[in-house]
């Protein structure tokens, strides 16, 4: 095995600036955080790590023609850099480099960096609901419906030697399996707005449960409000699910937001289970990327979905993610439509095509990263909604979500952020079936209603 783990960096070099100079700088900066000669004087310089690979990027993928070069540059890190903590390895890709510009992470070598628990899932099916809506004895209630929680007993065993990132605890397969559902894509939708009392966003989540919507979360500006504290709020939303099934026969799932302070989110994780949740909404980037990961280790039964809050500076703007093999040329369709940032905007500070890539490559980060870090469902904005995200960048977080050949179980994408029902089967044709579809406002503003309208979602799903 290898002591080395990969990252591959896109630098945007000012005009004549020397390229070993840059990447020399880069390795310093991200490890010994010393003059080149005291590293040597010191006889340090494996910790700098080595270059792999520098190539140059002929036509540079910001499309400037400001006499700006771009290259690729891998460097291997040594292992013992990150120290097998997830936190370091995070320092080590993005750390002080995240304060200079120009400097874009745009692949990871994930089985360098994987722990032992791979494409399988680090749980099995059980824990959660059956099919029928009853208690599996894995997780939330045992046999006897005696409600318990797993605490900090870990699934999968101890800790590796080289032991990292593990990846979903579920991932699509096991979802699948848990909840009995084949052969299609899911539907999600969001509890809001913020401010409503708890019996309010309970009568919202019965209505969408009638509908049949597959995953009913909770906004992720829900947190623990006077208007809808965190446990009334679970309670009440449970309870209208269950009662929901009652009707229907079948059961939807209730997400509930667990974002809080650090130092408590596991506790509130395990209150999720406790009161009956079915999966959880968190956003790790508030909370801490490595704290997800903990959760996925834990055994509550509970499937974690990745919303993408406060994510928006650590993502690269600019860079062409090119088509995955499996993507899909995207005609003009109307509603549907790429925003361009106008020039009034570039003026004042917004991204533009003659900004740096500077973050990581969007498709790593919300595909590859959040996977790796344990999300089963991986929220991120779609094309032709309130944001600005291109078909590239979606093809390629579906891609980096899915890709077999990475050493954790695929996680669901889950684009969302202003999709509009009457473009549903546009989206399912070109993303598959092993997508999750984030609807919200277009459901809401439904004139047939909530339910009917949840209804006619499914059915789209199901066509």
């Amino acid at each position: 095995m290898s002591d080395r783990f990969h990252v591959t960096y896109l630098l945007t070099l000012a005009p004549g600036e020397d390229a070993e100079e840059r990447i020399r700088a880069l390795q310093l900066e991200q490890s010994a955080e010393l003059p080149d000669p005291v590293v040597h004087s010191l006889g340090m310089q494996y910790v700098t790590g080595s270059v792999a690979a520098a190539t140059s990027v002929e036509t540079p993928l910001d499309g400037s023609r400001n006499g700006s070069q771009q290259l690729r540059a891998t460097i291997a890190w040594p292992k013992n850099n990150h120290g097998n903590e997830i936190t370091q390895l995070l320092n080590v890709l993005f750390g002080n480099i995240s304060m200079k510009r120009g400097i874009a992470i745009t692949d990871i070598r994930w089985e360098d960096v994987a722990g032992d628990e791979t494409a399988g899932g680090g749980r099995n099916a059980g824990g959660g609901r059956n099919a029928s809506g009853g208690r599996y004895a894995g997780g939330g209630r045992n046999a006897s419906g005696e409600r318990y929680v797993g605490g900090e007993r870990y699934v999968g065993g101890g800790r590796g030697r080289n032991r990292l990132l593990a990846g979903p605890a579920y991932g699509i397969q096991q979802i699948r399996k848990k909840w009995n559902i084949h052969g299609r894509a899911l539907a999600c939708t969001a509890l809001k707005p913020m401010g409503y009392s708890s019996r309010k966003l309970a009568d919202l989540a019965f209505r969408f449960a009638l509908g049949g919507v597959d995953i009913i979360k909770d906004d992720h500006g829900l947190a623990d409000q006077p208007t809808a504290p965190f446990t009334e709020r679970v309670e009440m939303c449970v309870e209208a699910v269950d009662r929901a099934a009652q009707k229907t026969g079948s059961r939807s799932r209730y997400f509930p937001n667990i974002t809080t302070d650090p130092h408590r989110v596991t506790e509130r994780f395990e209150q999720a289970a406790e009161m009956g949740a079915d999966g959880v909404l968190l956003c790790p980037m508030l909370v801490g990327p490595a704290l997800m990961h903990h959760l996925a280790r834990l055994n509550t039964g509970l499937p974690i979905m990745a919303h993408p809050a406060f994510s928006g500076s650590y993502v690269a703007q600019g860079i062409d993610s090119g088509r995955s093999e499996t993507s899909q040329a995207y005609p003009a369709v109307e509603g549907v439509t790429e925003q361009k940032v106008p020039d009034n905007a570039a003026r004042a500070g917004a991204p533009s095509t003659h900004t740096a890539p500077h973050g990581f490559e969007p498709g790593l980060f919300y595909g590859g990263l959040m996977r790796a870090l344990g999300a089963d469902f991986t929220i991120y904005p779609n094309i032709g909604g309130r944001f600005s995200f291109t078909s590239e960048v979606c093809d390629a977080i579906n891609s980096h979500a899915r890709n077999p050949a990475l050493p954790f179980a695929p996680c669901f994408p889950a684009p969302g952020g202003g999709m509009q029902r009457d473009r549903m089967a546009f989206w399912l044709k070109n993303y598959g079936a092993d997508t999750t579809f984030l609807m919200g406002g277009s459901l809401f503003e439904d004139p047939a209603g909530i339910e009917a309208a949840s209804r006619a979602f499914m059915e789209t799903l199901s066509a």
